[in-house]
């Protein structure tokens, strides 16, 4: 990961997203976005973070 990009990560049945705040090569720091809410949904919350690091979004490959 590289500073400044978003991630999700599962929080109880839900999934919250993270910024990076720190990275160095071996370790990263990250921190919850505040105005984001939890989702429930893996993809959903997948399809948010893509949004917001401006990355196309392909869909599941399910």
């Amino acid at each position: 990961m590289k500073k400044g990009e978003y991630s999700y990560h599962p929080y109880g049945r839900n999934f919250r997203i993270y910024v990076c705040t720190y990275a160095d090569g071996r370790s990263t720091m990250s921190d919850p976005v505040r105005d984001e809410p939890l989702y429930t949904d893996r993809e959903e919350a997948r399809r948010r973070v893509y949004e917001l690091n401006g990355w196309k979004y392909k869909g599941s490959k399910i």
